[in-house]
């Protein structure tokens, strides 16, 4: 029979899964980075000793605190790249023809906001849109809804509390039109300087429960490693990310460089 010297304190400590990325140039604008393999957050810092040579060691204060994430991206995206990359880059894009797009269907429930399909190339938002709720009656912008940009760049639809017209989880028809990138460039080289950034992990558990770890200040550390795999292979082009965060002094002491969330463990 097997002795046990305890058992689990807390069960719902004990993390499963990996985590959604977001990295931004602020914590109000965080752009979602897609799948991603190797998602690693480390914290490293010193903790400065002083010996006197007539007395006992004299612990000091800790001196380079960072924290650094690392992921290897599977969604090779320049526009992220460039964003990770912290402004070193110049990303150029090519506008596509304009799309129309018919009767594309949502649920519009309480005033929460939805997207749309498809969206500019340009992150602006989508034109000539035309609402009908399931009847065929005509929604009018700002009394029976509403319109805006998210930060991904899509155009979402919301339902105003007051339409008398589109009703709570009613279905809605949308057409519009959007002009997507035919293609993108990023060019490097010349600009000198890295500004950090925001980055974020995500573990949303089975309850909807997030544990999430934001970096505050963080600034890429490497170059470009893209490495084509074999025509015959099965997996991606897989380039690796490291972003180091630093202290930012601008923000209260004791809340510098990072913060963990925890909704999973109370």
């Amino acid at each position: 029979m097997v002795n046990y010297q305890t058992t689990v304190q807390k069960p719902n400590t004990i993390r499963f899964g990996s985590a959604k990325i977001e990295v931004g140039e602020d914590v109000d604008n965080l752009t979602n980075i897609g799948v991603a393999t190797g998602i690693e957050f480390t914290e490293e810092f010193e903790a400065a000793v002083f010996k006197p040579s007539n007395a006992p060691e004299i612990q000091g204060p800790v001196i380079n605190h960072t924290a650094t994430v690392k992921v290897e991206m599977w969604e090779v995206d320049l526009e992220n790249l460039a964003l990770i990359r912290g402004g070193m880059d110049l990303v150029d894009t090519v506008a596509g023809d304009a799309v129309s797009v018919e009767n594309e269907a949502h649920t519009l429930t309480g005033t929460g906001l939805v997207r749309l399909n498809h969206k500019m190339g340009d992150g602006s938002e989508v034109e000539s849109i035309v609402v009908t709720d399931a009847s065929g009656n005509a929604a009018v912008r700002n009394t029976d809804y509403v319109v805006a940009v998210d930060a991904s760049g899509f155009t979402c639809i919301g339902r105003v509390a007051a339409s008398t017209v589109i009703t709570s989880g009613e279905g809605i028809l949308v057409d519009y039109s959007y002009t997507p990138n035919a293609s993108v460039k990023l060019s490097s080289g010349g600009l000198n300087t890295i500004n950090p950034r925001v980055v974020r992990l995500t573990n949303t558990n089975a309850a909807g429960k997030e544990f999430r770890i934001t970096v505050y200040a963080a600034k890429n550390q490497g170059g470009l490693e893209l490495s084509l795999p074999d025509d015959d292979g099965d997996e991606p082009m897989k380039p690796p990310i490291e972003l180091r965060g630093i202290i930012d002094p601008t923000r209260t002491a004791g809340d510098q460089l990072f913060e963990i969330y925890d909704e999973q463990g109370v």
